[in-house]
Parts: C-alpha cells; sequence; structure tokens
C-alpha cells in the first residue's frame, strides 16, 4: 500500500478511502493515525458484497469493515457513502455503521464548519432498494436478505440493466446549493456526468485503477470497460478517483499498487 498526495485548491486536509473489499485495516489506520487528516471519506465497498451468506449480515462474516469504521472515527470526523457492494445491507446494518462514530451520507449531506459533505449512493444499492418494495411483505419476511436478488438482477433487456443501475441523483441541485465548500462521496466516478458545477470536490473509487496500469493508464474498469478514463489521479481539478484499498479481480494488480489518498488545498 503507497500514500498518494494530491492539491486541491480550496479543499481541507482529508483522506480518501475506498474499495476495503474486508481487507486488512491496520496499514490504513497506521497511515491515518501517522498523518492525522482533518476528516476522512470513505466512498464504499467496505465489504465484498456478492452473495448472501444464509441470513447473516455481511458486516458481521466480514468484520474488517466495521473495524475500519471504528479507527476511522477515533482519529478524525469520518463521512461513509454506500457502494455497489454495499447493495445488500438493510436497516439494522446501516445502524451498525452508524453506531461506529461515522456519518453515513445515503442519499444525503450534512453542512459542517463551512464545509457542505454529501454521499450519492450507488445505483446498484437503490436497485436493490425497489426490487424489495416489489416483494410481498411475506418474501421479504422470508429471509433477512431476499434470495434471487443478487448485485447483477434478474432483468428482462440490457436496456432495463442500464436504467437500473442510475442513481437517485434528485437531490443533487439542492446539495448543490448548500452555502460552504461542497464535498460529494460518489463511490461511481462514472456519475460525474451527473453532478452540478456547483460541487467543488467529488471523491470516487470503484475503478481499482484500471487493474492493470499500462504507461500510467488503467486497463479496465467496471462501469467504464476497456481503456477508461477515470481511474486514478485528479481530473478537472475536481474530481479525485482512488486506485483502492483491495484486489477483488481473479487477476492480479499490475504496476497498481493499493493507496490512501491523502489531499490538501
Amino acid at each position: 500500500m503507497v500514500e498518494t498526495c494530491y492539491t486541491v485548491p480550496g479543499a481541507p486536509y482529508l483522506a480518501l478511502l475506498s474499495d476495503l473489499h474486508n481487507g486488512d485495516y491496520r496499514p490504513v489506520e497506521e497511515s491515518l493515525r501517522r498523518r492525522q487528516p482533518e476528516l476522512i471519506c470513505v466512498t464504499g465497498d467496505l465489504i465484498y458484497g456478492s452473495a448472501e451468506e444464509d441470513g447473516a449480515s455481511p458486516l458481521r462474516t466480514q468484520p474488517n469493515a466495521l473495524a475500519l469504521l471504528r479507527a476511522c472515527a477515533a482519529i478524525a470526523p469520518t463521512y461513509v457513502s454506500l457502494g455497489n457492494h454495499e447493495w445488500m445491507l438493510d436497516k439494522r446494518d446501516l445502524n451498525d455503521m452508524v453506531n461506529t462514530g461515522v456519518v453515513l451520507l445515503d442519499n444525503g449531506w450534512i453542512e459542517q464548519d463551512g464545509l457542505a459533505i454529501g454521499g450519492l449512493t450507488s445505483g446498484y444499492v437503490m436497485r436493490y432498494r425497489r426490487r424489495l418494495a416489489n416483494l410481498t411483505e411475506e418474501e421479504r419476511n422470508a429471509h433477512r436478505y431476499p434470495k434471487g436478488i443478487g448485485v447483477a438482477g434478474i432483468v428482462r433487456s440490457p436496456a432495463e440493466l442500464l436504467m437500473e443501475r442510475v442513481p437517485d441523483d434528485d437531490w443533487l441541485e439542492a446539495f448543490a446549493l448548500a452555502p460552504g465548500y461542497h464535498i460529494l462521496l460518489s463511490h461511481h466516478p462514472e456519475y460525474r456526468r451527473l453532478v452540478p458545477k456547483g460541487i467543488e470536490l467529488m471523491l470516487s473509487g470503484h475503478a481499482h485503477g484500471g487493474q492493470w496500469r499500462v504507461f500510467g493508464h488503467g486497463v479496465y474498469a467496471p462501469g467504464q470497460g476497456v481503456w477508461p478514463r477515470l481511474t486514478k489521479g485528479v481530473y478537472d481539478g475536481r474530481l479525485v478517483v482512488s486506485a483502492g484499498l483491495a484486489n477483488t479481480a481473479p487477476v492480479p494488480r499490475f504496476f497498481n499498487p493499493t493507496e490512501v489518498v491523502y489531499l490538501r488545498g
């Protein structure tokens, strides 16, 4: 793991964490304690949420996620948004996250100390919630995490799949009008097209640095495909993408170390 430092004019001193996927959080905690950022922003995929495990909470079967949040909250004010791998988390899971001391930003924002900090929840999460709403009460009560509604979903056409991945962005215009310097946590960098210009800083992950990096360019990223544009670094002076803290692909990362990102104004 490396520590990557960027300068973005106007930004507070913060740490960006993304894509832990239940990996070892201890090197991250050590880095944060040494660097002492003013705030910590976690842009989702704390767990590896590919399937349910007989009704057990993934936050219990993958304990590093909550352990990281507790460690972060003990160091600095910590803000969390939800990524695609948090698709199955229910209200009890989200309460467990909040009980670690972090601020969970689930399609909403908080105004504090001259900052407006928001979290845009992954469209995968919203798709799962919409599918849950269409189940009968009996179906919802049969399993804590209803079967047959995986992260890929059950769709009838590619067009339906694309539509169901759209996040709930109706609140972003109001967020952009809130007073203060705006920081938006959005797991997916490809959501950049939805972000109003009044939002000065967007923090993302998801792309895992492009998995393999060739001449400083990522090779593949979910949501962007082959030779993606937004994988690691600062784009247009306001989008910062982390290469993430873990690897979930069957192939290794190549010229692409995991990272904790630090940002200063």
